[in-house]
């Protein structure tokens, strides 16, 4: 008489099933769908009250100065060459343009003319008297050259 044996419960199939190659594809869609997802919830939030959306501290909310906005400010950071030079960051009212300078002053009163090279980083259009922008700005030699002067949120 013979017995037949039984899989043991637990032991591995003597063919373990594998996907086929839709449902691979299908699982990496699921995958990069969900990654789309996730960079679009942590872009969604450091541009929130929780960040600074990309700019120094103290730039927009979550800043050193908690959820305020800076007006202005200097910090002195490496130059990655040995030396040091001074960053200047601005939020208030154009109150003059041109094609090779822009003044800014603060809600505070603090006045700063920065000069505009073909470096600088501005909107297409000419900057208009009135104007809420933000400006990032390198000092050299007593002279703030402007990087970036971009309208203010």
């Amino acid at each position: 008489m013979s017995v037949e044996q039984q899989p043991m419960w637990g032991a591995p199939a003597e063919h373990p099933k594998t996907w086929s190659n839709r449902t691979t594809a299908a699982a990496i869609g699921i995958a990069a769908a969900l990654a789309v997802v996730g960079g679009v919830v942590v872009y969604a939030a450091a541009g929130s009250a929780g960040g600074h959306g990309g700019g120094p501290p103290g730039w927009g909310p979550g800043g050193p100065g908690g959820s305020q906005r800076s007006l202005h400010g200097e910090s002195v950071v490496s130059d990655g060459k040995g030396g040091f030079s001074t960053e200047l960051t601005q939020t208030g009212a154009v109150t003059a343009a041109s094609d090779t300078s822009v003044t800014v002053r603060s809600q505070d009163g603090f006045n700063q003319t920065y000069v505009l090279n073909t470096d600088t980083r501005k909107p297409p259009q000419p900057l208009q008297t009135g104007t809420q922008v933000s400006v990032r700005a390198t000092e050299l030699d007593g002279a703030a050259t402007a990087t970036m002067v971009m309208p203010a949120r």
